[in-house]
């Protein structure tokens, strides 16, 4: 019996490495893939890096409006807009903020931890400004019985800085990001 689970135990180890292994070359191949031509350049990244932007303009403004239809369509508009930035920004970046270290050399281990750190004071910020927003906007409905986000303007706001808040990281690698020299003798 003892026999028995262990061997068990043993195959199960074995698939999961096996999957393991797979999933790395899936990931290394992905990464290896060469850009397009207009996300290849420095410049064409840095302008794909402001891509966060859009939905937290879109958010912003959905928040304030009525509920209706329109705003429901905004949402989903910015939903999408953020989804495909994305993964347009992890494309840009050959999925440096998602592959596991073990698949990094130690400059991209480096360049993404830097990144990191940045995007973290960057988000806070955008966190501190929605904060002072709530603030001022709970001083406005005491002293002056009017509103700057009127109903429940708070919820695609809060909805849109999760959605900016994910894509935050890569655009801060895509801002960042340099390929690295080829190591080939010429």
């Amino acid at each position: 019996m003892s026999t028995e689970r262990s061997t068990a135990a043993e195959d199960r180890a074995a698939q999961l490495s096996r999957l393991l292994a797979e999933k790395d070359d899936q990931l290394r191949l992905h990464r290896e893939r060469p850009l397009p031509g207009w996300l290849a350049d420095r410049r064409s990244r840095r302008a794909a890096a402001l891509l966060p932007v859009l939905p937290l303009a879109g958010g912003l403004f959905a928040g304030t409006l009525p509920d209706t239809v329109f705003r429901s369509t905004l949402m989903t508009a910015v939903a999408a807009l953020s989804v495909a930035g994305i993964l347009l920004l992890r494309r840009a970046t050959r999925l440096l903020d998602a592959v596991p270290d073990r698949l990094l050399d130690e400059r991209e281990i480096t360049e993404r931890n830097a990144a990191y750190r940045l995007s973290h004071n960057v988000v806070l910020a955008l966190l501190s400004v929605l904060a002072l927003m709530a603030v001022a906007d709970g001083a406005m409905r005491k002293v002056a019985d009017s509103a700057l986000i009127e109903g429940d303007g708070w919820i695609p706001i809060m909805v849109t800085a999760v959605l900016v808040g994910t894509m935050i990281p890569a655009a801060v690698l895509a801002w960042r990001y340099t390929e690295p020299l080829d190591d080939t003798d010429d």
